[in-house]
């Protein structure tokens, strides 16, 4: 599944595939300490979640976020969401590569939440690490503290915040 704006189309949401799992493990690697699972992750681990656990999950989307460059799109970012106890649960979102673009990856995230909120009628909901600095940039999407904890913060998007986008899904199945 592709998700963009209509408009927009050279700045895009793909669903991942294995030609994915480097950038992600590399990314994830690199900011460790902002995410509950602070051990690298090994080449075998990367594989290993995605086949084990990735790919056998229906309720888990996780895209990478690409920007058209040339005749081609390059990785720059990920966000994922999962279906967790009756609320979606947005995770891993990150900027990866910085390219000097106008694209924005609280625009990405936001298609990500548009979606979302469009095929499914539950809360949007992250667990942030309370040292986190992007706990401010969650607020400033319209994220709103729900509970905070010793070691989290969950938030709750409000879904009045998110916005107006003209998306266009491509389904590939």
């Amino acid at each position: 599944m592709i998700i963009s704006q209509k408009d927009k189309p050279d700045f895009r949401l793909k669903l991942i595939d294995e030609t994915d799992l480097e950038n992600l493990r590399v990314w994830k690697n690199k900011n460790k300490e902002y995410f509950f699972h602070q051990s690298v992750i090994t080449k075998a681990q990367q594989i290993s979640w995605y086949k084990d656990v990735y790919l056998t999950d229906k309720t888990n989307y996780m895209f990478v976020v690409e920007e058209k460059v040339g005749n081609g799109f390059m990785s720059v970012g990920c966000c994922g969401y999962r279906l967790k106890n009756d609320v979606v649960d947005v995770y891993n979102i990150m900027r990866g590569r910085k390219t000097g673009s106008e694209h924005q990856m609280s625009t990405a995230f936001m298609m990500m939440n548009a979606y979302i909120a469009k095929v499914l009628n539950y809360k949007i909901t992250c667990v942030v690490l309370k040292q986190n600095p992007a706990r401010s940039w969650y607020e400033k999407l319209g994220f709103e503290v729900v509970l905070i904890n010793d070691e989290h913060v969950t938030y709750e998007l409000n879904k009045n915040k998110i916005p107006d986008f003209e998306l266009e899904v491509q389904k590939n199945d």
